[in-house]
């Protein structure tokens, strides 16, 4: 009885998260700008929270989520050469096939102007040509997914970098997971922000539209062991 309790509140909570972003960014202020041109330095990329906003625990203790690329992705990262790469606490999957992030309130908090949010990213080192873009302190909102960008070792500022359907996921969102102790969204699709395509195309000459599959997302909020 007490999981049951405890799927119900997160249920409740993952509701009211997605629900009361957009009218709590009202009345605290919009979502931070985007940042202009390149910050050089190693300058913070991550701003306090204001004096309006809160810190709140993570839906749930433990977990995890695997972001595992779409197959036209994986594809063109092989043939391009290009090397995933994770930043702590992330972690690339072997064969450029994804990202494996351990989730929980330990490390991941939700903030009502910002949204929920995710330290650590990805590199995608480029062999071929030397760059290097590093995807990183993630934001989920409800238009998709929003991360620090750093192109070459310069600071990019705060993009969004990947969409989503809140129709497409919403659903899936209370999926039982009693052989994980828990509770997550199976399937939930993210596709190529008009950003990602415009750099990707800039850095690599690769054609990656926008609104192309990117990856899919399946996580899960441990509450047993």
């Amino acid at each position: 009885m007490r999981v049951v309790a405890r799927i119900a509140q997160l249920l409740a909570v993952v509701a009211a998260a997605f629900l009361a972003m957009p009218a709590l960014s009202a009345a605290a202020g919009p979502f931070p700008p985007l940042s202009g041109p390149p910050i050089p330095g190693n300058s913070p990329s991550i701003d306090p929270p204001s004096a309006e906003c809160f810190k709140f625990p993570y839906f749930g203790p433990k977990g995890h989520a695997n972001f595992d690329f779409g197959d036209k992705i994986v594809s063109l990262l092989t043939e391009r050469g290009i090397q995933v790469e994770g930043v702590d606490p992330m972690q690339a999957k072997a064969g450029n096939a994804g990202i494996y992030m351990p989730i929980g309130w330990q490390q991941d908090h939700i903030d009502p102007c910002k949204g929920v949010y995710y330290p650590g990213g990805f590199t995608l080192n480029d062999v071929q040509s030397g760059h290097k873009v590093t995807i990183h302190d993630i934001y989920l909102r409800p238009d998709g997914a929003h991360a620090q960008v750093e192109l070459d070792g310069q600071e990019q500022g705060e993009q969004l970098v990947a969409t989503y359907k809140l129709e497409e996921f919403a659903w899936n969102v209370p999926t039982p997971r009693p052989l994980e102790g828990g509770i997550g969204p199976k399937y939930w699709p993210f596709y190529v922000s008009a950003y990602l395509s415009q750099k990707v195309r800039e850095l690599t000459g690769i054609q990656l539209a926008e609104g192309d599959y990117l990856a899919n997302l399946d996580a899960v909020v441990q509450y047993v062991p």
